[in-house]
Protein backbone atom coordinates (compact mmCIF):
# COMPACT_ATOMS: atom_id res chain seq x y z
CA UNK A 1 0.00 0.00 0.00
CA UNK A 2 2.90 2.33 0.67
CA UNK A 3 4.09 1.78 -2.89
CA UNK A 4 0.61 2.25 -4.36
CA UNK A 5 -0.26 5.41 -2.38
CA UNK A 6 1.91 7.79 -4.48
CA UNK A 7 0.31 6.46 -7.67
CA UNK A 8 -3.19 7.04 -6.27
CA UNK A 9 -2.27 10.56 -5.16
CA UNK A 10 -0.83 11.32 -8.58
CA UNK A 11 -4.03 10.13 -10.30
CA UNK A 12 -6.11 12.30 -7.98
CA UNK A 13 -4.05 15.37 -8.87
CA UNK A 14 -4.43 14.62 -12.57
CA UNK A 15 -8.20 14.27 -12.20
CA UNK A 16 -8.44 17.70 -10.52
CA UNK A 17 -6.29 19.24 -13.27
CA UNK A 18 -7.96 17.44 -16.17
CA UNK A 19 -9.70 20.55 -17.50
CA UNK A 20 -6.46 22.53 -17.76
CA UNK A 21 -4.58 19.58 -19.23
CA UNK A 22 -7.32 18.93 -21.77
CA UNK A 23 -7.37 22.59 -22.80
CA UNK A 24 -3.60 22.69 -23.30
CA UNK A 25 -3.78 19.52 -25.35
CA UNK A 26 -6.53 21.04 -27.50
CA UNK A 27 -4.45 24.18 -28.03
CA UNK A 28 -1.49 22.07 -29.13
CA UNK A 29 -3.69 20.06 -31.49
CA UNK A 30 -5.21 23.23 -32.94
CA UNK A 31 -1.79 24.78 -33.57
CA UNK A 32 -0.51 21.56 -35.08
CA UNK A 33 -3.57 21.14 -37.30
CA UNK A 34 -3.76 24.69 -38.66
CA UNK A 35 0.00 24.66 -39.31
CA UNK A 36 -0.22 21.41 -41.28
CA UNK A 37 -3.16 22.67 -43.40
CA UNK A 38 -1.46 26.04 -44.03
CA UNK A 39 1.80 24.46 -45.12
CA UNK A 40 0.04 22.01 -47.45
CA UNK A 41 -2.09 24.75 -49.05
CA UNK A 42 0.94 27.02 -49.48
CA UNK A 43 2.88 24.18 -51.09
CA UNK A 44 0.08 23.43 -53.56
CA UNK A 45 -0.36 27.08 -54.60
CA UNK A 46 3.39 27.62 -54.97
CA UNK A 47 3.61 24.48 -57.11
CA UNK A 48 0.98 25.96 -59.43
CA UNK A 49 2.94 29.24 -59.57
CA UNK A 50 6.12 27.31 -60.40
CA UNK A 51 4.39 25.49 -63.26
CA UNK A 52 3.10 28.81 -64.62
CA UNK A 53 6.61 30.28 -64.49
CA UNK A 54 8.00 27.30 -66.41
CA UNK A 55 5.40 27.64 -69.18
CA UNK A 56 5.90 31.42 -69.30
CA UNK A 57 9.65 30.94 -69.81
CA UNK A 58 9.28 28.21 -72.43
CA UNK A 59 9.49 30.65 -75.39
CA UNK A 60 6.40 29.25 -77.11
CA UNK A 61 4.37 32.31 -76.12
CA UNK A 62 6.77 34.74 -77.80
CA UNK A 63 6.77 32.63 -80.97
CA UNK A 64 2.98 32.16 -80.70
CA UNK A 65 3.31 28.39 -80.97
CA UNK A 66 0.11 27.94 -79.00
CA UNK A 67 -0.68 24.49 -80.33
CA UNK A 68 2.76 23.28 -79.22
CA UNK A 69 2.31 24.93 -75.81
CA UNK A 70 -1.12 23.27 -75.53
CA UNK A 71 0.33 19.85 -76.28
CA UNK A 72 3.33 20.19 -73.97
CA UNK A 73 1.24 21.56 -71.10
CA UNK A 74 -1.34 18.79 -71.52
CA UNK A 75 1.38 16.15 -71.24
CA UNK A 76 3.09 17.87 -68.30
CA UNK A 77 -0.11 18.40 -66.29
CA UNK A 78 -1.75 15.06 -66.99
CA UNK A 79 -2.92 13.48 -63.73
CA UNK A 80 -2.34 16.66 -61.63
CA UNK A 81 -5.96 17.95 -61.72
CA UNK A 82 -4.66 21.31 -62.99
CA UNK A 83 -5.05 22.90 -66.42
CA UNK A 84 -3.32 25.74 -68.25
CA UNK A 85 -5.23 28.69 -69.72
CA UNK A 86 -3.87 31.61 -71.76
CA UNK A 87 -5.90 34.81 -72.17
CA UNK A 88 -5.38 38.08 -74.04
CA UNK A 89 -6.10 41.61 -72.81
CA UNK A 90 -9.81 41.26 -73.64
CA UNK A 91 -9.98 38.19 -71.36
CA UNK A 92 -10.54 35.96 -74.38
CA UNK A 93 -9.13 32.46 -73.90
CA UNK A 94 -6.45 31.58 -76.44
CA UNK A 95 -5.89 28.04 -75.19
CA UNK A 96 -7.30 25.80 -72.48
CA UNK A 97 -5.78 22.36 -71.83
CA UNK A 98 -9.06 21.20 -70.30
CA UNK A 99 -10.41 20.83 -73.87
CA UNK A 100 -8.65 19.66 -77.07
CA UNK A 101 -6.77 22.17 -79.19
CA UNK A 102 -9.03 23.89 -81.70
CA UNK A 103 -12.14 23.76 -79.51
CA UNK A 104 -13.93 27.17 -79.65
CA UNK A 105 -13.28 29.07 -76.43
CA UNK A 106 -15.14 31.89 -74.66
CA UNK A 107 -13.90 34.65 -72.41
CA UNK A 108 -12.58 33.56 -69.04
CA UNK A 109 -15.26 32.97 -66.41
CA UNK A 110 -13.32 35.05 -63.85
CA UNK A 111 -12.12 38.24 -65.55
CA UNK A 112 -11.97 40.09 -62.23
CA UNK A 113 -9.05 38.08 -60.82
CA UNK A 114 -7.18 38.16 -64.13
CA UNK A 115 -7.60 41.94 -64.40
CA UNK A 116 -6.49 42.33 -60.77
CA UNK A 117 -3.30 40.34 -61.44
CA UNK A 118 -2.48 42.36 -64.58
CA UNK A 119 -3.04 45.67 -62.79
CA UNK A 120 -0.95 44.63 -59.81
CA UNK A 121 1.74 43.04 -61.97
CA UNK A 122 2.04 40.08 -59.61
CA UNK A 123 0.66 36.58 -59.08
CA UNK A 124 -2.94 36.50 -57.88
CA UNK A 125 -5.12 33.69 -56.56
CA UNK A 126 -8.81 33.96 -57.35
CA UNK A 127 -11.79 33.09 -55.21
CA UNK A 128 -13.79 29.96 -56.01
CA UNK A 129 -16.16 30.49 -58.95
CA UNK A 130 -18.23 28.42 -61.37
CA UNK A 131 -16.18 27.60 -64.45
CA UNK A 132 -18.13 27.62 -67.71
CA UNK A 133 -15.77 25.17 -69.38
CA UNK A 134 -15.35 22.89 -66.35
CA UNK A 135 -19.05 23.08 -65.41
CA UNK A 136 -18.08 23.05 -61.72
CA UNK A 137 -16.50 25.22 -59.03
CA UNK A 138 -12.84 26.01 -59.77
CA UNK A 139 -10.18 28.53 -58.76
CA UNK A 140 -7.35 30.12 -60.73
CA UNK A 141 -3.76 31.14 -60.06
CA UNK A 142 -2.98 34.03 -62.43
CA UNK A 143 0.50 34.99 -63.67
CA UNK A 144 0.51 38.30 -65.60
CA UNK A 145 2.92 38.64 -68.53
CA UNK A 146 4.39 42.13 -68.65
CA UNK A 147 4.90 42.74 -72.37
CA UNK A 148 3.11 44.84 -74.94
CA UNK A 149 4.36 42.74 -77.83
CA UNK A 150 2.80 39.43 -76.87
CA UNK A 151 -0.78 38.50 -77.57
CA UNK A 152 -1.01 36.58 -74.29
CA UNK A 153 -1.65 38.93 -71.37
CA UNK A 154 -1.73 36.31 -68.61
CA UNK A 155 -1.31 32.61 -67.94
CA UNK A 156 -3.81 30.92 -65.64
CA UNK A 157 -3.49 27.65 -63.80
CA UNK A 158 -6.99 26.43 -63.01
CA UNK A 159 -7.90 23.64 -60.62
CA UNK A 160 -11.16 21.98 -59.59
CA UNK A 161 -12.13 23.02 -56.07
CA UNK A 162 -13.35 19.54 -55.17
CA UNK A 163 -9.94 18.06 -56.09
CA UNK A 164 -8.00 20.24 -53.65
CA UNK A 165 -9.07 18.08 -50.69
CA UNK A 166 -6.90 15.24 -52.00
CA UNK A 167 -3.77 17.29 -51.24
CA UNK A 168 -4.57 17.28 -47.50
CA UNK A 169 -4.88 13.51 -47.04
CA UNK A 170 -1.30 13.14 -45.76
CA UNK A 171 -1.49 16.19 -43.45
CA UNK A 172 -4.91 15.93 -41.85
CA UNK A 173 -5.44 17.55 -38.42
CA UNK A 174 -5.43 15.37 -35.28
CA UNK A 175 -8.37 13.05 -34.57
CA UNK A 176 -11.67 14.78 -33.59
CA UNK A 177 -10.57 17.93 -35.46
CA UNK A 178 -11.91 19.05 -38.85
CA UNK A 179 -10.29 21.44 -41.28
CA UNK A 180 -11.60 24.06 -43.67
CA UNK A 181 -9.89 26.11 -46.41
CA UNK A 182 -11.60 29.39 -47.32
CA UNK A 183 -11.07 31.94 -50.06
CA UNK A 184 -11.25 35.74 -49.66
CA UNK A 185 -15.03 35.66 -49.76
CA UNK A 186 -15.03 33.19 -46.85
CA UNK A 187 -16.33 30.46 -49.17
CA UNK A 188 -15.43 26.87 -48.37
CA UNK A 189 -12.82 25.54 -50.83
CA UNK A 190 -11.80 22.29 -49.11
CA UNK A 191 -12.78 20.46 -45.93
CA UNK A 192 -16.26 20.91 -44.47
CA UNK A 193 -18.32 23.32 -42.40
CA UNK A 194 -19.58 22.44 -38.91
CA UNK A 195 -23.29 22.65 -39.81
CA UNK A 196 -25.91 23.38 -42.43
CA UNK A 197 -25.48 27.16 -42.37
CA UNK A 198 -21.93 27.11 -43.76
CA UNK A 199 -21.48 30.81 -44.44
CA UNK A 200 -22.56 31.89 -40.95
CA UNK A 201 -20.63 29.23 -39.03
CA UNK A 202 -17.46 29.63 -41.08
CA UNK A 203 -17.51 33.39 -40.65
CA UNK A 204 -17.81 32.93 -36.88
CA UNK A 205 -15.16 30.20 -36.51
CA UNK A 206 -12.69 31.00 -39.27
CA UNK A 207 -13.33 34.61 -40.21
CA UNK A 208 -10.72 37.40 -40.25
CA UNK A 209 -11.48 38.17 -36.59
CA UNK A 210 -10.27 34.73 -35.48
CA UNK A 211 -6.57 34.15 -34.85
CA UNK A 212 -3.92 31.45 -34.72
CA UNK A 213 -4.59 30.88 -31.02
CA UNK A 214 -7.46 28.56 -30.19
CA UNK A 215 -10.74 30.26 -29.26
CA UNK A 216 -14.01 28.84 -27.90
CA UNK A 217 -17.48 29.95 -29.05
CA UNK A 218 -20.95 28.70 -28.19
CA UNK A 219 -23.23 28.53 -31.27
CA UNK A 220 -26.74 27.08 -30.99
CA UNK A 221 -25.87 25.46 -27.67
CA UNK A 222 -22.75 23.72 -29.00
CA UNK A 223 -19.28 24.78 -27.92
CA UNK A 224 -16.84 25.06 -30.83
CA UNK A 225 -13.07 25.39 -30.50
CA UNK A 226 -11.25 26.74 -33.55
CA UNK A 227 -8.01 28.28 -34.81
CA UNK A 228 -7.26 29.84 -38.17
CA UNK A 229 -4.32 31.24 -40.09
CA UNK A 230 -4.27 33.80 -42.90
CA UNK A 231 -2.08 32.48 -45.69
CA UNK A 232 0.11 35.20 -47.16
CA UNK A 233 0.40 36.36 -49.89
CA UNK A 234 -2.60 34.41 -51.20
CA UNK A 235 -5.13 35.93 -48.76
CA UNK A 236 -6.84 32.58 -48.24
CA UNK A 237 -7.41 31.15 -44.77
CA UNK A 238 -6.79 27.75 -43.20
CA UNK A 239 -8.94 26.76 -40.25
CA UNK A 240 -9.37 23.78 -37.91
CA UNK A 241 -12.27 23.27 -35.51
CA UNK A 242 -13.87 20.76 -33.19
CA UNK A 243 -17.11 20.61 -31.19
CA UNK A 244 -17.83 19.88 -27.54
CA UNK A 245 -19.57 16.60 -28.48
CA UNK A 246 -16.35 15.28 -30.01
CA UNK A 247 -14.19 16.60 -27.18
CA UNK A 248 -16.42 15.24 -24.42
CA UNK A 249 -16.59 11.80 -26.04
CA UNK A 250 -12.83 11.70 -26.47
CA UNK A 251 -12.18 12.95 -22.93
CA UNK A 252 -14.58 10.44 -21.36
CA UNK A 253 -13.01 7.55 -23.21
CA UNK A 254 -9.50 8.73 -22.34
CA UNK A 255 -10.20 8.98 -18.61
CA UNK A 256 -12.06 5.68 -18.60
CA UNK A 257 -9.01 3.99 -20.07
CA UNK A 258 -6.74 5.86 -17.70
CA UNK A 259 -8.77 4.78 -14.66
CA UNK A 260 -8.71 1.14 -15.72
CA UNK A 261 -4.98 1.32 -16.31
CA UNK A 262 -4.45 2.94 -12.91
CA UNK A 263 -6.32 0.14 -11.12
CA UNK A 264 -4.25 -2.46 -12.94
CA UNK A 265 -1.02 -0.65 -12.02
CA UNK A 266 -2.02 -0.41 -8.36
CA UNK A 267 -2.87 -4.12 -8.12
CA UNK A 268 0.34 -5.16 -9.91
CA UNK A 269 2.36 -2.81 -7.68
CA UNK A 270 0.95 -4.30 -4.48
CA UNK A 271 1.57 -7.88 -5.62
CA UNK A 272 5.04 -7.20 -6.97
CA UNK A 273 6.01 -5.22 -3.86
CA UNK A 274 5.77 -8.29 -1.65
CA UNK A 275 7.75 -10.43 -4.09
CA UNK A 276 10.37 -7.70 -4.52
CA UNK A 277 10.78 -7.36 -0.76
CA UNK A 278 11.56 -11.04 -0.36
CA UNK A 279 13.97 -10.98 -3.27
CA UNK A 280 15.82 -7.93 -1.94
CA UNK A 281 16.07 -9.42 1.53
CA UNK A 282 17.79 -12.56 0.22
CA UNK A 283 20.14 -10.53 -1.95
CA UNK A 284 21.10 -8.17 0.88
CA UNK A 285 21.88 -11.12 3.18
CA UNK A 286 24.26 -12.46 0.52
CA UNK A 287 25.92 -9.06 0.19
CA UNK A 288 26.33 -8.89 3.97
CA UNK A 289 28.12 -12.26 4.02
CA UNK A 290 30.54 -11.06 1.33
CA UNK A 291 31.19 -7.84 3.28
CA UNK A 292 32.04 -9.80 6.41
CA UNK A 293 34.50 -11.98 4.48
CA UNK A 294 36.12 -8.86 3.01
CA UNK A 295 36.40 -7.26 6.45
CA UNK A 296 38.04 -10.42 7.81
CA UNK A 297 40.80 -10.09 5.23
CA UNK A 298 40.38 -13.50 3.68
CA UNK A 299 39.48 -14.59 0.21
CA UNK A 300 35.96 -13.55 -0.84
CA UNK A 301 33.79 -16.31 -2.33
CA UNK A 302 32.16 -15.86 -5.75
CA UNK A 303 28.50 -15.02 -4.96
CA UNK A 304 25.78 -13.82 -7.38
CA UNK A 305 22.31 -12.33 -7.01
CA UNK A 306 19.32 -12.17 -9.36
CA UNK A 307 19.04 -8.44 -8.55
CA UNK A 308 21.32 -6.67 -11.00
CA UNK A 309 22.29 -3.83 -8.67
CA UNK A 310 23.06 -6.19 -5.78
CA UNK A 311 25.00 -8.43 -8.15
CA UNK A 312 27.03 -5.38 -9.18
CA UNK A 313 27.79 -4.70 -5.51
CA UNK A 314 28.84 -8.31 -4.95
CA UNK A 315 31.08 -8.18 -8.00
CA UNK A 316 32.60 -4.90 -6.80
CA UNK A 317 33.35 -6.35 -3.37
CA UNK A 318 34.90 -9.46 -4.90
CA UNK A 319 37.07 -7.40 -7.25
CA UNK A 320 38.06 -5.09 -4.39
CA UNK A 321 39.22 -8.05 -2.29
CA UNK A 322 41.27 -9.45 -5.14
CA UNK A 323 42.75 -6.04 -5.93
CA UNK A 324 43.74 -5.72 -2.28
CA UNK A 325 45.59 -9.05 -2.37
CA UNK A 326 47.26 -8.12 -5.65
CA UNK A 327 48.15 -4.72 -4.23
CA UNK A 328 49.81 -6.27 -1.21
CA UNK A 329 51.86 -8.53 -3.47
CA UNK A 330 52.78 -5.62 -5.75
CA UNK A 331 53.81 -3.54 -2.74
CA UNK A 332 56.19 -6.26 -1.59
CA UNK A 333 57.70 -6.52 -5.09
CA UNK A 334 57.93 -2.73 -5.33
CA UNK A 335 59.74 -2.48 -2.01
CA UNK A 336 62.30 -5.07 -3.10
CA UNK A 337 62.76 -3.30 -6.46
CA UNK A 338 63.09 0.08 -4.73
CA UNK A 339 65.74 -1.27 -2.39
CA UNK A 340 67.63 -2.78 -5.33
CA UNK A 341 67.55 0.47 -7.30
CA UNK A 342 68.55 2.51 -4.26
CA UNK A 343 71.58 0.29 -3.69
CA UNK A 344 72.49 0.56 -7.37
CA UNK A 345 72.21 4.38 -7.31
CA UNK A 346 74.26 4.59 -4.10
CA UNK A 347 76.94 2.44 -5.72
CA UNK A 348 77.01 4.71 -8.78
CA UNK A 349 77.12 7.84 -6.59
CA UNK A 350 79.98 6.39 -4.56
CA UNK A 351 81.92 5.62 -7.74
CA UNK A 352 81.32 9.19 -8.96
CA UNK A 353 82.68 10.58 -5.70
CA UNK A 354 85.79 8.39 -5.80
CA UNK A 355 86.58 9.10 -9.45
CA UNK A 356 85.86 12.84 -9.12
CA UNK A 357 88.05 13.09 -6.03
CA UNK A 358 90.87 11.31 -7.86
CA UNK A 359 90.87 13.74 -10.80
CA UNK A 360 89.87 17.01 -9.09
CA UNK A 361 92.53 19.69 -8.72
CA UNK A 362 90.65 21.62 -6.03
CA UNK A 363 87.69 21.42 -3.70
CA UNK A 364 85.72 23.80 -5.90
CA UNK A 365 86.33 21.67 -8.97
CA UNK A 366 85.32 18.56 -7.03
CA UNK A 367 82.11 20.28 -5.93
CA UNK A 368 81.21 21.46 -9.45
CA UNK A 369 82.00 18.07 -11.00
CA UNK A 370 79.94 16.18 -8.42
CA UNK A 371 76.96 18.55 -8.79
CA UNK A 372 76.99 18.22 -12.60
CA UNK A 373 77.31 14.42 -12.59
CA UNK A 374 74.78 13.86 -9.83
CA UNK A 375 72.37 16.15 -11.72
CA UNK A 376 72.81 14.00 -14.82
CA UNK A 377 72.15 10.91 -12.72
CA UNK A 378 69.06 12.54 -11.22
CA UNK A 379 67.72 13.40 -14.64
CA UNK A 380 67.93 9.76 -15.68
CA UNK A 381 66.15 8.76 -12.46
CA UNK A 382 63.35 11.30 -13.19
CA UNK A 383 62.79 9.72 -16.58
CA UNK A 384 62.65 6.27 -15.00
CA UNK A 385 60.04 7.47 -12.49
CA UNK A 386 57.66 8.55 -15.28
CA UNK A 387 57.31 4.97 -16.55
CA UNK A 388 55.63 2.21 -14.47
CA UNK A 389 58.26 -0.27 -15.62
CA UNK A 390 61.14 2.20 -15.27
CA UNK A 391 62.02 1.88 -18.97
CA UNK A 392 63.23 5.10 -20.63
CA UNK A 393 62.99 6.04 -24.32
CA UNK A 394 66.55 6.20 -25.62
CA UNK A 395 65.91 9.32 -27.69
CA UNK A 396 64.49 11.16 -24.67
CA UNK A 397 67.44 10.02 -22.54
CA UNK A 398 70.05 11.35 -25.00
CA UNK A 399 68.17 14.61 -25.66
CA UNK A 400 67.65 15.22 -21.95
CA UNK A 401 71.31 14.75 -21.08
CA UNK A 402 72.45 17.02 -23.94
CA UNK A 403 69.92 19.78 -23.30
CA UNK A 404 71.98 21.59 -20.58
CA UNK A 405 74.82 22.07 -23.07
CA UNK A 406 72.61 24.23 -25.29
CA UNK A 407 73.31 22.37 -28.53
CA UNK A 408 70.88 23.65 -31.12
CA UNK A 409 69.57 21.52 -33.99
CA UNK A 410 72.23 22.73 -36.35
CA UNK A 411 75.02 21.42 -34.11
CA UNK A 412 73.36 18.19 -32.93
CA UNK A 413 71.86 15.33 -34.92
CA UNK A 414 70.01 12.39 -33.31
CA UNK A 415 69.20 9.38 -35.47
CA UNK A 416 67.90 5.96 -34.54
CA UNK A 417 64.73 3.90 -34.12
CA UNK A 418 62.31 4.20 -31.21
CA UNK A 419 63.93 2.08 -28.48
CA UNK A 420 63.67 1.95 -24.70
CA UNK A 421 66.36 1.00 -22.21
CA UNK A 422 66.05 -0.63 -18.80
CA UNK A 423 66.48 1.38 -15.55
CA UNK A 424 70.03 0.08 -14.96
CA UNK A 425 71.07 0.93 -18.50
CA UNK A 426 69.38 4.36 -18.31
CA UNK A 427 71.39 5.39 -15.23
CA UNK A 428 74.76 4.26 -16.56
CA UNK A 429 74.20 5.38 -20.16
CA UNK A 430 72.94 8.78 -19.01
CA UNK A 431 76.20 9.41 -17.15
CA UNK A 432 78.20 8.33 -20.21
CA UNK A 433 76.29 10.71 -22.51
CA UNK A 434 76.76 13.53 -20.01
CA UNK A 435 80.49 12.88 -19.77
CA UNK A 436 80.89 12.76 -23.57
CA UNK A 437 79.03 16.08 -23.87
CA UNK A 438 81.20 17.62 -21.14
CA UNK A 439 84.38 16.60 -22.98
CA UNK A 440 82.96 17.89 -26.28
CA UNK A 441 82.17 21.25 -24.72
CA UNK A 442 85.62 21.56 -23.12
CA UNK A 443 87.95 20.05 -25.73
CA UNK A 444 85.96 18.74 -28.68
CA UNK A 445 83.47 19.82 -31.34
CA UNK A 446 81.33 22.05 -29.13
CA UNK A 447 84.35 24.04 -27.95
CA UNK A 448 84.25 25.98 -31.27
CA UNK A 449 81.20 27.57 -32.98
CA UNK A 450 81.39 25.43 -36.11
CA UNK A 451 81.61 22.07 -34.36
CA UNK A 452 78.85 19.47 -34.63
CA UNK A 453 77.97 16.20 -32.87
CA UNK A 454 76.02 13.27 -34.30
CA UNK A 455 74.55 10.62 -31.98
CA UNK A 456 73.09 7.46 -33.50
CA UNK A 457 71.90 4.11 -32.23
CA UNK A 458 70.63 0.81 -33.57
CA UNK A 459 69.60 -2.61 -32.35
CA UNK A 460 71.89 -5.51 -33.16
CA UNK A 461 70.63 -8.80 -34.54
CA UNK A 462 71.37 -10.52 -31.22
CA UNK A 463 69.26 -7.97 -29.31
CA UNK A 464 72.12 -5.80 -28.10
CA UNK A 465 72.48 -2.06 -28.55
CA UNK A 466 75.11 -0.03 -30.44
CA UNK A 467 75.37 3.70 -29.65
CA UNK A 468 77.62 5.91 -31.75
CA UNK A 469 79.10 9.34 -30.90
CA UNK A 470 80.79 11.27 -33.74
CA UNK A 471 82.25 14.79 -33.59
CA UNK A 472 83.01 17.01 -36.60
CA UNK A 473 84.44 20.48 -37.10
CA UNK A 474 86.23 20.73 -33.76
CA UNK A 475 89.92 20.74 -32.82
CA UNK A 476 91.93 17.70 -33.82
CA UNK A 477 91.63 15.26 -30.94
CA UNK A 478 94.63 13.96 -29.04
CA UNK A 479 94.49 10.63 -27.27
CA UNK A 480 96.19 11.93 -24.17
CA UNK A 481 93.54 14.62 -23.78
CA UNK A 482 90.82 11.98 -23.52
CA UNK A 483 92.29 10.11 -20.51
CA UNK A 484 91.53 10.70 -16.88
CA UNK A 485 88.18 10.81 -15.15
CA UNK A 486 86.04 10.76 -18.29
CA UNK A 487 87.64 7.62 -19.67
CA UNK A 488 87.52 5.94 -16.29
CA UNK A 489 83.85 6.77 -15.80
CA UNK A 490 82.89 5.63 -19.30
CA UNK A 491 84.74 2.34 -18.93
CA UNK A 492 83.24 1.83 -15.45
CA UNK A 493 79.67 2.42 -16.65
CA UNK A 494 79.85 0.60 -20.00
CA UNK A 495 82.26 -2.25 -19.39
CA UNK A 496 81.94 -3.02 -15.69
CA UNK A 497 78.36 -1.97 -14.93
CA UNK A 498 76.72 -3.00 -18.22
CA UNK A 499 79.23 -5.56 -19.45
CA UNK A 500 79.60 -3.74 -22.78
CA UNK A 501 82.52 -2.55 -24.89
CA UNK A 502 83.93 0.90 -25.68
CA UNK A 503 85.94 1.78 -28.82
CA UNK A 504 87.43 5.19 -29.66
CA UNK A 505 88.80 6.50 -32.91
CA UNK A 506 90.77 9.77 -32.69
CA UNK A 507 90.27 10.66 -36.36
CA UNK A 508 91.47 13.94 -37.82
CA UNK A 509 87.83 15.01 -38.35
CA UNK A 510 86.93 14.45 -34.72
CA UNK A 511 86.44 11.85 -32.04
CA UNK A 512 84.34 8.82 -32.98
CA UNK A 513 83.22 6.58 -30.08
CA UNK A 514 81.15 3.41 -30.23
CA UNK A 515 79.47 1.85 -27.22
CA UNK A 516 78.33 -1.74 -27.66
CA UNK A 517 76.00 -3.20 -25.03
CA UNK A 518 75.36 -6.89 -24.73
CA UNK A 519 71.78 -8.15 -25.07
CA UNK A 520 71.30 -9.42 -21.51
CA UNK A 521 69.65 -6.28 -20.17
CA UNK A 522 70.21 -3.22 -22.31
CA UNK A 523 66.68 -2.72 -23.64
CA UNK A 524 63.48 -2.11 -21.73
Amino acid sequence: MALAAPSLAFVAVLLFQSDAISHRQMEARAAQGVSAISQTLDRELRQMVTNLSVFAASGWIETEEYSLLHRKATDALRGSDTYLIAVDTSMQQILNTRVPWGTPLNRTSDPVSTTEAIQRGEVWVSDVFFGQTAKKDVFNVVLPLISGERRVAALLMTRDADKLSEAFRENLPPPSWTYAVLDRANKLVAGRAPGDDQAFLLSKLCGPDSGEAMSDQVIDGVTYSSASDALEPWNWRACVWTSSEQVDASTTQRWRNFTILTLVVVIVTILSGAALGQMLARSIRRAASVGKALDAGGDVPEVHSIVREVDDVLGTLTRAARRRLNHDQEQAILLRETAHRAKNQIAIASALVRLSARSAASVDQLRDDLVARLTALGQSIDMMAKSPSGAVALKDLVAGQLEPFGADRGRLALTGPDLSVSPTTAQSLGLVIHEMATNAAKYGAWSVPEGRVRVSWMRRDDGGLVLGWAEEGGPKPKPQERTGFGSSLIELMIERSLGGKVTRDYATTGLVATFTLKPEDPLG
